[in-house]
């Protein structure tokens, strides 16, 4: 899922409960995720949803799916500037990963959508991503043996369009990553970090860098917006889009650094094309923007440092996560 969070197109009340959780081997400070009181995960709809995720029949002439710009192996973000939608057309952000995606409570850049299963709807309703529409979708599906099989298992009905937005969300809910070799490091083995990489952790969470302001443990994200000052002038409005407060213009979510090195390129527009740059980037305290947060000022690093930062940043990649078959593709 991407953007456009001003589509908003059907309404569901949810209420939250527990459901799934990560192995509690894997990392024990990791909460349940919070789902809706009507789509407890089953893996009869992780299975379906898995299926849907991959399959193109969601677009308008079945040309691309959900993992056309969230591949598994850049941690289900991909690598182009901004996101290719249906007949070649150019969104206007860079991809999200959907790293730990169910465990956010604001979704899009602009958090305009507070549901998973609200955030299914645009990607796949909006003219420049697949162009499609819920009555072309119900009829493939139900034409299709398989999908009126899984659909069966997961609700006991004839496939729908609601079915496969709940389907969707609950396979997404699957998308854990938490098996770095900072998350070893923290469940107490000493070795799983490198010496440069301790380093590059001690400097990440120093006052002086202080990235962890926003980018908090152990998600490394804190659901919030932030003007990082990436422009004086900016074109995408961010948070502004949804709020229409001018106070807001350029606060984007923050995004989790969990597998940032292979969900490059990074910014929202995707003009940033390495951890280098983005590094030197913060360095100069961004550009001169009045909704810039205080937290964004210049530092200095030694060559050494950088190194370190760098390294550490890159501990952050979930092999596993990246080649987990059960999250590949069912076809």
């Amino acid at each position: 899922m991407r953007h456009f969070a001003h589509f908003i197109l059907v309404f569901f009340g949810f209420l939250s409960c527990s459901s799934p959780t990560p192995d509690a081997s894997i990392n024990t400070s990791v909460p349940p995720v919070v789902t809706p009181h009507d789509n407890f995960t089953t893996p009869q709809k992780v299975l379906l949803g898995r299926h849907l995720f991959y399959d193109p029949v969601l677009s308008i002439d079945s040309s691309i799916s959900c993992a056309s710009c969230h591949l598994q192996e850049y941690a289900f973000a991909d690598t182009a500037g901004v996101s290719i939608g249906f007949n070649h057309q150019k969104g206007f952000r860079n991809t999200t990963t959907l790293t730990n995606v169910g465990y956010a409570t604001q979704f899009f850049k602009e958090g305009g959508v507070k549901t998973l299963e609200r955030a299914v709807h645009p990607p796949i309703l909006t003219d420049v991503e697949m162009n499609s529409n819920a009555a072309i979708i119900e009829k493939r599906l139900n034409k299709n043996p398989q999908y009126q099989s899984l659909f069966q298992d997961a609700f006991s009905t004839r496939p729908s369009y609601k079915g496969a937005v709940y389907a969707l969300a609950a396979f997404q809910r699957t998308l854990f990553s938490f098996n770095t070799p900072y998350d070893a490091y923290m469940r107490g083995d000493s070795t799983a970090l490198s010496e440069a990489e301790k380093r590059g952790l001690t400097l990440f969470k120093s006052a002086r860098l202080n990235c962890v302001s926003c980018h908090v443990e152990p998600f490394f994200w804190d659901d919030n917006f932030h003007n990082i000052g990436l422009y004086q002038v900016y074109k995408d409005y961010g948070r502004g889009r949804f709020t229409l407060d001018s106070a807001d213009y350029g606060k984007m979510k923050t995004p989790t650094l969990r597998n940032i090195a292979v969900t490059w390129p990074y910014m929202h527009d995707g003009s940033i094309q390495t951890l280098e740059e983005v590094i030197n980037f913060y360095q100069t305290g961004g550009k001169n923007h009045p909704n810039k947060s205080t937290e964004i000022v210049s530092f200095t690093l030694t060559a050494q440092e950088r190194l370190d930062l760098i390294s550490f940043l890159k501990a952050l990649t979930d092999s596993s996560f990246l080649t987990n078959e059960a999250l590949s593709s069912p076809f």
